[in-house]
């Protein structure tokens, strides 16, 4: 996927990344992993034979939105969080860089996990084994959001951390809301009646009481799988302090019966199923945005997030 976020790197300066952790270890070769739609991301084999992934933030010179800024910042947290847990599968960081002397933004080294992502072998699945691996993602998000943090909000941005849930998601999508009139992006619902809406239902918001590390991103592509089993989840730069039903496993428009018996949820509450719904919201408003912040080459992500907007919309209305 190509995007403009994306910070491409000459083999010189990914060499000197190299030598600044791995001296007297040299690259020997390097080449870009293609599935990710955000951050740079390369595979690279060291002179002792071992291979190892860096990732890079977009440049400082890069228009993103409100969210998506320090976000790397957010994904090496996350992953340290992560790895004090010893039930859950993540790559081990080799090293962070934020000091932007080598390159103008962030970059870390972590372990290449085995395997491939799911999303790229589902086809070759049974229905059995796809099923077996939702159930164990499942297990394994609910390991995630057993981790507490210190405040709701973006892990990354003091500015919207709060102690309660509601302040905090409603800046979140007042910043998205803002992002969507800069980039003169029609989300295609009424935003004035959304507001009325979003504060009719602030009760709903207030049994969240604890802040949990949301991974927020765990699809397909990010699950990745060897022999049928959960081998790792990676690209947690979208990780947020927040309500565990923000996870994928929870949203309202795909069946995630597997995901969410492997995380030990049989039925949602009412108040539940309404956040859920609000978050099915807010993450649809953001990828509506994605084709304009990040000029993809067609206009599909757009088209089918506003299109999912209105639906959800809708649903709150009801």
């Amino acid at each position: 996927m190509e995007s403009l976020t994306k910070n491409k790197q000459s083999a010189e300066t990914i060499s000197k990344m190299v030598e600044k952790y791995f001296t007297p270890l040299k690259m020997e070769k390097f080449h870009e992993l293609t599935e990710g739609y955000f951050n740079m991301a390369y595979e690279i084999c060291l002179s002792n034979g071992i291979s190892l992934i860096l990732k890079i933030a977009p440049s400082p010179k890069t228009r993103v939105m409100t969210y998506e800024k320090n976000i790397m910042f957010s994904e090496v947290e996350a992953m340290r969080l992560a790895l004090g847990n010893g039930e859950i599968p993540v790559a081990k960081i080799l090293g962070y860089d934020d000091s932007c002397t080598i390159c103008d933004s962030p970059y870390f080294f972590m372990e290449k996990i085995q395997g491939k992502s799911l999303h790229s072998v589902k086809n070759s699945l049974s229905p059995e084994q796809i099923n077996q691996i939702y159930l164990e993602t499942g297990r394994i998000n609910k390991e995630i959001n057993h981790i507490n943090c210190p405040a709701f909000g973006y892990p990354g941005q003091s500015e919207f951390q709060g102690k309660e849930w509601y302040p905090i998601f409603r800046k979140m999508m007042e910043a998205g809301v803002n992002d969507a009139r800069q980039g003169n992006v029609d989300l295609k619902i009424p935003i004035q009646q959304m507001w009325h809406c979003l504060d009719r239902d602030r009760h709903v918001f207030d049994e969240v009481k604890e802040p949990k590390l949301v991974h927020w991103d765990c699809w397909d592509g990010n699950i990745f799988v060897h022999s049928g089993k959960v081998t790792g989840i990676i690209d947690w730069e979208r990780s947020l302090w927040a309500d565990p039903l923000m996870e994928v496993g929870f949203r309202t428009y795909s069946d995630n019966t597997c995901f969410q018996k492997g995380y030990g949820i049989r039925n949602l509450t009412e108040t539940q199923k309404r956040r859920a719904l609000w978050y099915d919201v807010y993450l649809m408003l953001l990828v509506a945005l994605e084709c304009e912040y990040r000029k993809y080459e067609t206009m599909d992500t757009y088209c089918y997030s506003t299109q999912m907007l209105i639906k959800q919309f809708n649903k709150i209305l009801q």
